[in-house]
């Protein structure tokens, strides 16, 4: 089984902290066979991060991917190399998507305060059912719910913004180190799920560093 975390925030990320290569040297310091950067609304971290595996001689996949703004909530695409524009309608994201090749996955759908859709959209290929910042459980129950009840595959994704909580869920994978094979198999829903919640002090201070930036942001839009 190969062990891969597939929803990572790296500094290309508005809120994300760490450098492509302190991801991805803990990454491989860990022991995971791959990871899939997902940064916000943009694959340039993605694809950095395959230029600075190969640079680095790391023996570590890197899937590149992004993490979209749709017009309701938030969608992973994976296996792409192009950007998505965002706010777009959930269909609509969905199909350019497939277009480019890539794979759909949901994250922490039900969750409240992290964009999640609210619902399952059809023609995704995973549902993100571990997420290691849902600290209540709550959320990734209702995920693994949904995911069971409609027969689709079922991953997990640390959601890290750091480099140090890489890993805290982890989807492990029954396929040979392809990338088209690892998709295929997050497709399939030949995955075992691996996951612990980050510790309340790294959430709390990772929430709280990023209140300036909220609170910019709110004044930008009604000010």
């Amino acid at each position: 089984m190969l062990r891969f975390d597939l929803h990572v925030h790296s500094n290309f990320s508005r809120d994300g902290y760490d450098p492509i290569d302190s991801i991805l040297k803990r990454a491989e310091e860990i022991g995971l066979n791959g990871i899939a950067i997902t940064d916000h609304n943009t694959i340039e971290g993605g694809l950095t991060g395959i230029k600075r595996a190969r640079a680095l001689g790391l023996d570590l996949m890197v899937i590149p991917g992004v993490e979209v703004s749709t017009a309701e909530g938030h969608l992973v695409a994976l296996g792409i190399t192009k950007d998505i524009p965002p706010d777009l309608p959930v269909d609509e994201t969905i199909k350019i998507a497939k277009d480019l090749g890539g794979i759909i996955i949901v994250p922490h759908p039900f969750h409240p305060f992290r964009h999640g859709l609210g619902y399952i959209p059809k023609d995704v290929d995973a549902i993100e059912v571990y997420n290691s910042r849902c600290i209540t459980g709550y959320s990734n129950g209702r995920a693994r719910d949904a995911a069971a009840r409609m027969g689709i595959s079922m991953v997990a994704g640390s959601d890290a913004h750091t480099a140090a909580t890489i890993g805290y869920a982890i989807t492990e994978l029954n396929a040979k180190p392809l990338m088209n094979e690892v998709l295929d198999a997050i497709k399939t829903g030949d995955t075992k799920i691996r996951g612990k919640k980050i510790p309340l002090h790294i959430f709390a201070k990772q929430a709280l560093r990023g209140v300036p930036r909220r609170v910019h942001r709110f004044i930008s839009k009604h000010c």
